[in-house]
């Protein structure tokens, strides 16, 4: 019996070692497996010899990109740079006084400046003059004569003056804008007395809002309220800034002209009004080169707002 169960016992530890055996069998198969099948591929590198038997693959080629420009290495304080222009001040110079002078005022149409012109009615020479400036493709401006204070100056014809009524106003307006045609604004001739009054310069600027013009007020008198009322109709306006040449010498007229530039540096623009003298013609001549390299020269129309 004792013989028996200690065969039994020996046969328990001999199937144990067995089944030992085989699972320690079955886990050295399968991780040769998982060595072989998933690690040592993906330790293979670009130098490892193919397997044998197995096709050789291409490199696959992608498509080539256009070359980029190599940044620079040029310190930014070294890199070249175009030099940026300054904006120039803008300058507008109103030529009044037109129509009535032959050889002068043609000679100032001829000069190599973007001048304004402002003609007055009933001049002789107008229609001539007014084409020359139109083919120019000047600013043209009716210089609308009106009363001044001191009686002795006559603004000469086509004149308005505060005794008139609105109707005559209007009138006499019209009659100028016949013979002074293709206006695009109206400036004052004279006018110390009539700019002054607002009844007058309502009526006369309510005939440039149908028109759809513009009013330059000359500033005749320190007291004037065109500009003022222009604005409160809507009317785009603007005021002169500098006589030129209430001294009509050359060198005088010079002075002037760079006080104009002085302030357009200060401002941003200026206007300026001459007149058909002798030496107004004579300092533009010799400034033509200086106002086109100094300032912008523009059509009074672009300054009016």
């Amino acid at each position: 019996m004792a013989r028996k169960k200690a065969a039994r016992k020996r046969k328990g530890k001999k199937g144990g070692y067995i089944g030992f055996f085989l699972f320690l069998l079955v886990l050295c198969s399968i991780a040769a497996t998982v060595y072989f099948v998933f690690l040592r591929q993906g330790t293979v590198g670009p130098l490892s010899p193919p397997l044998s038997g197995a096709p050789k693959k291409k490199p696959v080629q992608s498509p080539a990109l256009p070359a980029s420009p190599h940044p620079s290495t040029i310190a930014p304080s070294q890199l070249k740079r175009e030099p940026t222009e300054e904006p120039r001040p803008l300058i507008s110079i109103l030529i009044d006084d037109m129509g009535f002078q032959d050889k002068i005022c043609s000679d100032l149409l001829a000069l190599d400046l973007n001048l304004s012109f402002a003609f007055l009615p009933y001049g002789p020479h107008t229609a001539k003059q007014l084409e020359e400036a139109r083919k120019k493709k000047r600013d043209i401006l009716l210089h609308l004569p009106m009363e001044p204070r001191d009686g002795k100056w006559s603004p000469g014809p086509g004149a308005l003056s505060v005794g008139m009524s609105t109707g005559s106003i209007r009138a006499e307006i019209s009659k100028d804008f016949d013979v002074v045609p293709h206006i695009i604004g109206v400036n004052n001739h004279m006018g110390s007395r009539f700019t002054e009054n607002r009844p007058a310069m309502r009526a006369c600027l309510a005939l440039l809002k149908e028109h759809d013009l513009f009013f330059l007020d000359s500033l005749t008198s320190a007291n004037s309220v065109g500009y003022a009322i222009a604005k409160e109709m809507g009317i785009r306006a603007a005021k002169r800034d500098i006589f030129i040449d209430n001294n009509q010498e050359p060198a005088e007229v010079a002075k002037q002209l760079d006080a104009l530039i002085r302030l357009a540096g200060k401002k941003g623009f200026a206007i300026g009004i001459g007149h058909p003298h002798p030496g107004t013609l004579a300092a533009l001549k010799n400034y033509q080169a200086k106002l086109n390299d100094r300032v912008q020269l523009v059509g009074v129309s672009q300054l009016v707002k």
